[in-house]
């Protein structure tokens, strides 16, 4: 698959689609033009694929949710998950320290950059799972806190 960019009004983009995968891809068997109309007042996006429309909405799960766990509904805990395969780098807390909602807790590298993770809830750091130097596969759970 292949796509370029093509100036207009509004900009549209070139998708040609061959039917190999991979190395063993062959010369572009399909081209596509893509348009994308913002829709401000509803909020939706036009998508138009070849003359078809098709409206969608979308949604920042960053924006949508705190980054850094899941908050137990009703429970009033929060497991800290890793979002992704990575080494811890800095734990900012330790067993019984009070946080904040949206503070900083541990920082773990993943694909060359450092992502803080940060509290859902205020509450008390009630278990620690990791350590500095530790490596974690995605979804391993570092921290809980409770409220």
């Amino acid at each position: 698959m292949f796509v370029s960019h093509v100036a207009g009004n509004p900009p549209y983009w070139s998708l040609l689609v061959s039917e190999g995968t991979g190395l063993a891809e062959t010369s572009p068997s399909r081209s596509y033009e893509v348009a994308f109309d913002p829709d401000e007042t509803t909020g939706t996006l036009a998508v138009n694929v070849d003359g078809s429309v098709v409206p969608v909405r979308l949604v920042d799960r960053r924006r949508a949710r705190p980054r850094g766990g899941d908050a137990d509904e009703g429970a009033g805990t929060q497991s800290l998950r890793a979002p992704m395969p990575g080494r811890i780098v800095r734990v900012l807390v330790a067993p019984g320290d009070r946080v904040a909602t949206r503070q900083a807790l541990v920082v773990m590298e993943a694909m060359k950059m450092e992502n803080e993770l940060h509290a859902t809830i205020a509450g008390t750091v009630s278990d620690v799972r990791v350590e500095v130097g530790s490596t974690v596969e995605a979804h391993a759970l570092l921290l809980v806190v409770s409220s």
